[in-house]
């Protein structure tokens, strides 16, 4: 019965998959960056499809997709007039800056066709990222107010013979070192620097803070007024990290049998 059985089942070929195996991936796995694109476009966009647009921007191409048409769809999106280019994801990047770095690694020809204007670095230009121009601003005014805090404080101290200027040229040292990892982290889109900076940003706030209550129970709520706490915190906030972008999870790789 079983050689019966086994001379009438059908020739197996190599070509099928073994039990237990998974097909393999098919390229519709990514939604097409036409798509994302359009969904990106929509009025009733959200966040997350900019970041999906951005995440598709970065991915390779796939074997069937036509390069020239990916150029193509690149070069809209580097054009001033697209609106969809000056989107900007979670992580602080424009669609345009992902689109410029996406036409630059198809490589030959179509990196020749970059327009000259987009050449220079755009993440630490101010004026396509008027946004980080106010937060220096108002770290530099936060870094200058607080410095002269602490030089009034310690030529307060000397006149009481209370100074400790160790201490005090430490915190301001400090004061400096941090608003500037802030800063340069949002210039150069660091988040690694946007962190470590903002944990000390709101290290300064808590301390000014501390300071400040104390200060106002002897002062009579005048430390509450003259003491850089609000510009403190005021600096912490406007500086506070920026969220990592939601990158699309890969496929699972397909299983194969021993």
């Amino acid at each position: 019965m079983s050689q019966e059985a086994t001379r009438s089942a059908p020739p197996s070929t190599g070509d099928e998959p073994s039990e237990g195996a998974l097909a393999p991936i098919a390229a519709e796995a990514f939604p097409p960056l036409a798509l994302l694109l359009e969904e990106a476009r929509s009025p009733g966009r959200v966040p997350a499809d900019v970041d999906a647009l951005i995440v598709g921007l970065g991915r390779p191409p796939s074997a069937d997709e036509s390069l020239r048409e990916r150029a193509d769809l690149l070069l809209g999106l580097l054009d001033r007039s697209n609106e969809v280019g000056d989107h900007v994801g979670s992580g602080g990047m424009k669609v345009r800056h992902a689109a410029k770095e996406a036409l630059l690694a198809l490589g030959y020809p179509y990196a020749m066709e970059l327009p000259p204007e987009l050449l220079e670095k755009e993440g630490l230009s101010l004026k396509e990222e008027p946004q980080n121009a106010g937060k220096i601003v108002i770290a530099a005014l936060s870094v200058l107010y607080q410095s002269g805090a602490l030089f009034l404080l310690q030529q307060l101290g000397n006149s009481f013979k209370m100074s400790d200027d160790t201490f005090l040229s430490v915190t301001g040292g400090g004061i400096w070192l941090v608003t500037l990892c802030a800063v340069l982290g949002h210039l150069e889109r660091s988040r690694d620097l946007q962190v470590l900076g903002s944990v000390g940003l709101w290290a300064m706030a808590v301390g000014w803070g501390l300071l400040s209550i104390l200060g106002a129970l002897l002062t009579g709520g005048m430390a509450l007024i003259f003491l850089p706490w609000h510009l403190a915190l005021w600096t912490a906030i406007a500086l506070r990290p920026q969220p990592a972008p939601q990158e699309s999870p890969d496929p699972p790789a397909p299983r194969t049998t021993p």
